[in-house]
């Protein structure tokens, strides 16, 4: 029993190869305001995050845990 990509999520603070390269691949991208995050970037990308979150520690509740 393995999880399907729509049941999955990857987590990264780069609009480009987190967000965008993982919802290619089918999963949800979730967005962190940390390390390589750029307000103006991410507001010019046409990559648009599923979750934008101001850190990872904020995740639990997001998701309702």
């Amino acid at each position: 029993m393995g999880v399907k990509p729509c049941e999955a999520a990857i987590i990264g603070d780069d609009i480009d190869t987190d967000v965008g390269g993982g919802q290619q691949a089918g999963l949800r991208g979730i967005l962190v305001r940390t390390g390589k995050y750029r307000p103006a970037y991410t507001a010019a990308s046409p990559i648009e995050p599923d979750l934008l979150l101001d850190s990872i520690r904020d995740l639990p509740e997001a998701l309702g845990l």
